[in-house]
């Protein structure tokens, strides 16, 4: 448990000195990759929360909507500062009343974690999505939103 505690304030200090100075990790041009991109051609983007402690943001998880195919999609996006870190990252959909549940990908990632997408038609989502860095782990999750 103090070996994780150490770890986790030893990454903490590293990300806020290197974005401090200005620095990125590299790899950390493909985390800024458009998470529309990600999800595929058509989606626009329709909400966001950024992840931030005191001095920098670590995050932003995206929710997206192809008007098209009617699905939503999510992506959990690594700033500047956390790019090419591999950190548990996850993104999370549901959607309400489809019977399937909640959508997530969660894992060690160094850019991204999504796409998660799921149809939602005319009905309310509910997304969100974390990063664990330094010493803490910051998570998002919308009520019922974005109803049709």
């Amino acid at each position: 448990m103090r070996t994780s505690a150490r770890r986790s304030a030893i990454i903490a200090s590293a990300v806020a000195a290197l974005a401090a100075l200005g620095a990125t990790p590299a790899g950390a041009a493909t985390a800024a990759a458009a998470p529309a991109g990600v999800c595929g051609s058509g989606y626009t983007r329709i909400d966001s929360h950024v992840f931030r402690n005191p001095v920098t943001e670590l995050a932003r998880v995206q929710l997206f909507y192809n008007a098209s195919t009617q699905y939503n999609c999510v992506v959990t996006s690594h700033s500047s500062s956390t790019g090419g870190y591999t950190l548990t990252t996850g993104a999370w959909l549901d959607v309400d009343g489809d019977g399937k549940g909640q959508a997530k990908d969660q894992g060690a990632y160094a850019s991204y974690a999504g796409p998660v997408r799921l149809a939602a038609g005319s009905r309310c989502v509910k997304w969100g999505g974390m990063i664990e860095a330094g010493v803490g782990t910051y998570t998002y999750t919308s009520s019922w939103e974005h109803c049709g």
